[in-house]
């Protein structure tokens, strides 16, 4: 199996472009995803913070709970919420398929372009839909399987059929799935 590449800290700039704004749009993102004010949510894998920062803004009366594997993410992440003093989100180092929290402790999580990274994906998603609630969402988002500048290579990528083939035997439902910009998909699911 080949080995997975991760996010480069060195390139961060790229995942918080203003092209990448253009071709993602979070506030879109969060309209198709069932999350309520209050919830507490988890990013998984949150990188630089691009989803981060969108999410504890919606989530007032709520909480985010940002995670990734890699320091130097949690430092620019860290550095984003301090300069808007963004106070709801709490910034966690976490392993590759263990995350740092409790037992149905989650409304929803968010796993950007992060299954395709992982060394295991299966038991990342096992361990998310350990912290989530009865009631708990998930949104997975992912590359296509097509080739696209910027995109990690297609033999890292995670097929849709095989990743919804791997979300249900562990016990999810789908209940959506979306294009987001023709290079990107995002399925919803439930516990």
């Amino acid at each position: 199996m080949p080995t997975k590449v991760k996010s480069d800290p060195e390139k961060m700039d790229v995942l918080l472009s203003s092209k990448r704004r253009r071709t993602l749009d979070t506030h879109r993102l969060l309209s198709l995803i069932p999350i309520h004010l209050h919830h507490i949510v988890a990013d998984i894998g949150c990188g630089p913070g691009y989803f981060t920062i969108p999410l504890g803004k919606y989530l007032f009366d709520g909480k985010v709970f940002a995670l990734d594997v890699q320091q130097e993410m949690l430092d620019a992440t860290r550095t984003a919420l301090d300069a808007i003093h963004l106070t709801n989100v709490e910034v966690m180092r976490s392993k590759e398929s263990k995350l740092p929290l409790e037992d149905d402790s989650l409304d929803g999580a968010l796993v950007a372009f992060v299954l395709q990274e992982a060394s295991n994906a299966r038991a990342l998603l096992k361990d998310t839909l350990r912290c989530l609630k009865k009631t708990g969402w998930l949104a997975v988002l992912e590359w296509n399987n097509q080739d696209v500048d910027g995109a990690p290579p297609l033999t890292q990528r995670i097929e849709e059929g095989k990743l919804l083939g791997m979300a249900e035997k562990l016990g999810f439902r789908t209940t959506a799935r979306h294009d987001l910009s023709g290079n990107q998909y995002m399925i919803v699911m439930k516990k």
